[in-house]
């Protein structure tokens, strides 16, 4: 039974991973090693079709992100997209530049003052939460974030990430995602919020480094854990989990803190 319920575990953690990314008194967890640069690097490929009003996003298609519950775009989103064929964001350290068809937009200055502005901005939109701008400059400090959307009706590309902060993620009751405290709009599928459950994890601290976990559950470590790329596929597909195309991730570097339910908030990092 011990077993059954730590595969689950495993399985569940992996699955998170696939989807996605507090402020109270924090559990006293160790950092754990995590190969890694010392940058927060997310590069995300999302293509759209007005046409036929579809989307994908990290290399999951339109039907399996809607089936992780985000939103459908009104008509307004979609005529502005219709705009460009091409349209990137990128932030690197205190700037954020925009281009379109390779051509560079507008370039805006991204220091303290502009991200207090930005924060203050986004916060009008936020229901019942706020920036937490400690976490953000964390995160900022160390930013090299672009973000690609084209006008295609094919798959987008695989997310590249390669994280050195740690990112704080809270699953509710009815298996809401947020992230950093905000929320996504994205829930857990209920088999996966019940492998969860199931498993009886308060709080858990993965550092993920190329396939290998590092991490510990409720305080306490777990073993050295190594998934295998094909050996995943198999499990994907054999459990039609509809996780998407993650190939990158065996490439990638980052900690995950999950918190369930009214769990303890993680502490540390995971540590170069």
């Amino acid at each position: 039974m011990k077993k059954h319920r730590f595969l689950k575990f495993i399985i569940a953690l992996v699955l998170v991973f696939g989807i996605t990314l507090m402020q109270h008194t924090p559990a006293a967890i160790a950092d754990v090693p995590l190969d890694g640069a010392g940058t927060n690097t997310v590069h995300i490929d999302a293509t759209y079709d007005p046409a036929s009003r579809t989307y994908s996003i990290a290399g999951m298609s339109y039907e399996q992100l809607q089936a992780m519950n985000l939103p459908q775009f009104d008509d307004s989103t979609w005529n502005l997209l219709g705009l460009f064929d091409e349209l990137s964001v990128k932030i690197i350290g205190n700037e954020i530049q925009v281009f379109t068809n390779e051509t560079k937009l507008v370039s805006m200055a991204f220091d303290e003052n502009a991200r207090i502005f930005i924060y203050d901005i986004v916060n009008v939109f936020l229901e019942g939460s706020r920036v937490d701008r400690t976490r953000a400059e964390k995160w900022l400090d160390k930013a090299d974030i672009n973000i690609s959307l084209r006008r295609s009706k094919e798959l987008s590309s695989p997310i590249d990430i390669d994280l050195s902060t740690l990112v704080q993620l809270k699953v509710n009751e009815n298996g809401a995602l947020s992230i950093e405290g905000l929320p996504t709009g994205m829930a857990l599928q209920p088999e996966i919020l019940d492998m969860l459950k199931s498993s009886n994890i308060e709080n858990a601290k993965i550092c993920w480094s190329k396939g290998v976990i590092n991490g510990e559950v409720n305080g306490a470590q777990i073993p050295q854990i190594t998934i295998y790329q094909d050996g995943w596929a198999i499990i994907n597909q054999a459990l039609d989990l509809s996780v998407g195309d993650i190939s990158t991730l065996f490439d990638s570097g980052f900690g995950l803190g999950l918190v369930l339910g009214d769990g303890a908030p993680i502490a540390g990092e995971c540590l170069p």
